[in-house]
């Protein structure tokens, strides 16, 4: 029986696209470039802080702090690091709940808290900090959430183990295989909650036909977070 199911924040629960592009608006502002190049910047530092991430051992703490710093020499901005930080993390968490909640993570919440389980939150972090995306989640799911955890507070990013080692501390689990892990990203969230020892549930909402259900492998790859309660219990 699982004890404890965690989710993702962005693209899992929430929407990217908008927190994304009030990155582009402030960075806009400070660059006076368009927003079209400030998209492309943006980006570009996307794919460059996961790959330090991963290759370098970027830590947790500093994605966010890097991620702002490559996108001002890119774009020429001269303000204050700590400033433009605190610019990207007032627009974000600025942003309504309505704008950003998919439909069946609103419901896949709801049932699974319904179910019994303990949730939790584990997220990487990158142009803004933990600070604004727990300000949208409080907003958005009240309390369900028991633990929450951001690489920018334990210092590990996804994939790692420790991430996920944190997670399990946080939400007082002592086995990996009483938790199942719902996101997105095929590598952060599912690559790394199978090698910590997880079950997990990949959720690919644009191309995918079917679901596909592993309950050998502890896990599935779904088209919607529809019916979650009754997968995790599957898995």
């Amino acid at each position: 029986m699982p004890a404890a199911v965690s989710f993702d924040v962005w693209g899992t629960l929430l929407r990217l696209g908008p927190a994304r592009e009030a990155v582009v608006k402030v960075f806009s502002e400070l660059s006076g470039r368009s927003p079209e190049q400030v998209r492309a910047a943006v980006r570009d530092v996307d794919s460059e802080v996961k790959e330090l991430r991963l290759s370098a051992g970027l830590d947790g703490r500093r994605t966010v702090e890097e991620s702002a710093r490559l996108l001002c020499s890119r774009l020429g901005c001269r303000a204050d690091v700590n400033d433009v930080i605190e610019a990207v993390d007032s627009v974000v968490s600025s942003l309504r709940p309505e704008e950003l909640v998919y439909p069946d993570s609103a419901r896949a919440v709801m049932e699974v808290r319904e179910a019994g389980l303990r949730l939790g939150v584990l997220g990487n972090t990158l142009f803004w900090t933990s600070r604004a995306t727990r300000r949208l989640l409080l907003s958005a799911f009240g309390g369900s959430f028991s633990y929450m955890a951001f690489a920018d507070e334990i210092g590990h990013s996804k994939p790692s183990p420790e991430a996920f080692r944190a997670l399990l501390r946080g939400l007082g689990v002592g086995s990996p295989q009483q938790v199942v892990h719902v996101g997105d990203n095929p590598r952060e969230d599912l690559g790394g909650a199978l090698a910590s020892g997880l079950k997990a549930v990949l959720v690919v909402r644009e191309g995918l036909g079917a679901g596909l259900v592993l309950r050998g492998r502890g896990l599935a790859v779904v088209p919607s977070l529809e019916g979650l309660a009754g997968l995790v219990e599957e898995i």
